[in-house]
């Protein structure tokens, strides 16, 4: 594992009790992704990639009772968590999903919410998950996309006068392009900006520790006083009667093979 994703894994251990607490825009993102799987779809093995505490588990599980869900997540904690919540005959890997190999078992569904923003090598991770897919089976994916946050980067070139160094977010028009390539059918496309609102600016932040998140290749942690400047044009620049907002600009995305 790279000295990054170790990082990744550690922080995202280290929230894991805090992670659906602040799991605003996560929860009713796996929500929806998994009421809109097809009516009468009825699988018998599901795989969840980057499963984290559960939150898509979950749904999974109520929507398909009779199924049997194996997870992979990279943060030792957080797979702890979920062994603890679905014990056998469920199963939950500590893993990356970037190396994950189907081994030759071949899953009714492969699913994944909010996890392939951390995948260096998005066309090829999907390119795994449809492999692991048995014939006529269903990949299922939620994950934000090209606009996420767009209020704490306008902030951060204002306040700090450089970029923001966070993850990358494709345009959502590149999902169905990489689910193509993989030798996949989307049945089903749409992306919709989900707009959290928050008390004040530095919620906001806060927001992002309580789920792990740390923005890529910063190389230290802002200063008091560039957190100060970064809230307050934050503020200055987006604040509305609702609050502060975060906006994630979410992908739902569902094919099969």
């Amino acid at each position: 594992m790279s000295v990054v994703k170790s990082a990744v894994a550690a922080n995202f251990s280290a929230a894991a009790a805090t992670y659906e607490d602040n799991a605003a825009v996560q929860i009713p993102a796996a929500r929806h992704l998994a009421s809109i799987l097809p009516p009468g779809f009825s699988p018998r093995t599901v795989l969840d990639i980057g499963c984290g505490t559960g939150v898509l588990t979950r749904e999974l599980t109520r929507r398909f009772p009779a199924a049997r869900l194996a997870g992979m997540d990279l943060a030792p904690a957080m797979v702890g968590a979920c062994r603890a919540a679905w014990p056998y005959p469920h199963v939950f890997l500590c893993g990356d999903a970037e190396d994950f190999d189907a081994e030759g078992n071949a899953f009714d569904l492969v699913a994944s919410s909010f996890a392939m923003q951390w995948f260096a090598d998005k066309p090829g991770t999907i390119v795994r998950f449809a492999a692991a897919l048995a014939p006529g089976g269903i990949f299922a994916l939620a994950t934000p996309v090209h606009g996420t946050l767009f209020e704490l980067a306008a902030a951060h070139a204002v306040a700090l006068k450089r970029p923001l160094q966070a993850l990358s977010y494709p345009p959502e028009e590149a999902y169905a392009a990489w689910a193509a390539a993989a030798g996949l059918s989307v049945i089903h496309e749409e992306a919709q900006d989900i707009a959290i609102p928050y008390p004040d600016a530095f919620a906001v932040l806060k927001s992002f520790k309580g789920i792990g998140a740390t923005f890529k290749g910063a190389s230290k942690p802002l200063s008091p006083r560039e957190v100060h400047r970064l809230t307050a044009a934050y503020e200055r620049d987006f604040r509305s009667d609702a609050g502060v907002p975060a906006t994630y600009r979410v992908l739902t995305l569902i094919a099969h093979r």
